[in-house]
């Protein structure tokens, strides 16, 4: 740890802003090289003679500028380019042949989907093709509107087609998401882990992100009530189908409990529902209970195309002018074409052919997982599950040791949301390896970590 002590006197404003200022300086000049160690908030409080409050509120104002980084028990430090995991979220494949077996990241289960998507592209390519070369409204035509509401209807999610617009994936109905609630740069709350993607825009946008405690149903309610109470935000963002890292699913009673006090907090609910329809009976999404306050992202990607792009938002009504300019400043619209093709997928039934399919090989790799990692946490039709590591393991340093067997796994460390302390487990995505025999290879080599010993491998 450092003994820096900084000159607030050449900066002007309140003290705290001084302090930000005086760090950002040193950054810029050198003096506080990446990684360096700050002062704990009392050792600079004491040095400086201010109180501990205004070095925890500088501090914040530092790390929500990107400039500095903070972990419970590790302290506050300056960042490097390494220290966002934003940087290294990035897609990588598992070639069906080779050593090397990424369990990284959710992409969709390997299928031929070749086969279903190349004569509706024909049929595409044949029919009123003018049409969808043009501009369009920025929400879609209104017939693909309703088509896709009759689709989530069959699926048991209620909307209507005045509220649904279609978007570029989940990913970007979530920054559609921050910036029709006028949310850029406000305190966003969600599950003390959580989507990386949704970390990495939020901190792209400035917001001041706040992990709230989660337990085996995903966010904790009083947790969640008490954070509200001592933190002024009024979005909240969460994934309740098969949480993405722990897999966590809430149950309806957890769903109303959440609604309510989203009520009473008066807060937006983001319902990240990407995961939503692959179980073999899905829960009833919080749209359907909270329609005035809950925006609900779905998209193509996971269960059908990940290279489709298409994704849709329920959004509330209060919200829907808001969604529409923001779509308008992003990119416009949805490519036309994209969504047309998306509504062949949905009206032709092909899309849950591959729900099914997906389901049917996700099954059966759980069953390898409950074989040879049976302390990992994994719920039927997820496309990942959760290890919990024991001591002495920490989560980095076990997804660099998988490395070094080349088993690609996902840190806890990328899914810690703003402060809060990560715990000690990695992310195996099941769907991503080409072949159930990889998958197997995979979870045989982390068992080896765990026990120092390889495990019997059913499929070798």
């Amino acid at each position: 740890m450092t003994i820096w002590t900084p000159d607030l006197t050449a900066f002007s404003g309140p003290l705290y802003l001084k302090l930000v200022k005086a760090i950002e300086q040193a950054i810029h000049e050198g003096e506080l090289p990446p990684q360096t160690r700050l002062p704990t908030h009392r050792a600079l409080a004491d040095r400086l003679g201010v109180t501990v409050g205004t070095i925890t509120r500088a501090y914040s104002e530092a790390e929500r500028r990107g400039l500095l980084a903070a972990r419970v028990g590790r302290g506050t430090w300056v960042k490097g380019a390494q220290d966002d995991p934003v940087n290294g979220w990035v897609i990588r494949k598992d070639e069906q042949e080779g050593t090397r077996i990424e369990l990284w990241q959710n992409l969709p289960v390997p299928l031929d989907r070749a086969a279903i998507i190349r004569p509706m592209l024909a049929e595409i390519a044949n029919g009123e093709l003018n049409s969808l070369l043009g501009y369009d409204n920025e929400a879609g035509k209104s017939g693909q509107r309703q088509l896709f509401i009759n689709w989530l209807a069959d699926q048991g999610v209620n909307g209507s087609e005045e509220c649904l617009m279609f978007s570029h994936g989940a990913q970007h109905g979530i920054m559609l998401a921050l910036v029709a609630t006028g949310c850029v740069g406000e305190t966003l709350l969600c599950e003390g882990l959580s989507y990386p993607g949704m970390l990495g825009t939020a901190r792209q946008l400035k917001n001041q992100v706040v992990g709230v405690a989660l337990d085996d149903e995903g966010i904790v309610p009083d947790a969640l009530d008490a954070t509200c109470r001592t933190r002024r935000a009024k979005l909240l963002y969460l994934t309740p189908t098969l949480q993405n890292p722990t897999t966590a699913t809430m149950s309806l009673e957890r769903r109303h409990a959440i609604v309510a006090i989203a009520r009473r907090h008066d807060l937006w609910i983001i319902e990240d529902d990407v995961n939503g329809l692959l179980p073999q009976d899905p829960m009833i999404p919080l749209v359907n209970l909270a329609p005035e306050r809950v925006i609900y992202l779905g998209s193509l990607a996971k269960i059908a195309c990940g290279g489709l792009r298409v994704g849709f938002v329920l959004t509330p009504p209060a919200l829907r002018n808001a969604f529409a300019q923001a779509m308008r400043l992003s990119s416009w619209m949805v490519s036309p074409i994209l969504i047309e093709l998306a509504c062949k997928l949905v009206s032709e039934r092909h899309i849950m052919h591959l729900v099914e399919q997906q389901r049917r090989i996700l099954t059966g790799r759980g069953e390898l997982l409950r074989h040879l990692l049976p302390e990992a946490r994994w719920q039927i039709g997820s496309m990942h599950a959760w290890l919990p590591l024991p001591e002495p393991w920490r989560s980095q340093e076990f997804a660099d040791a998988a490395d070094a067997l080349e088993v690609g796994v996902a840190s806890g460390e990328h899914f810690a949301a703003g402060q809060f302390a990560a715990v000690q487990g990695v992310r195996l995505s099941l769907s991503q390896p080409a072949s159930d025999q990889r998958v197997a290879e995979g979870l045989s080599r982390l068992a080896q970590l765990l026990r120092g010993s390889l495990p019997t491998n059913p499929l070798l």
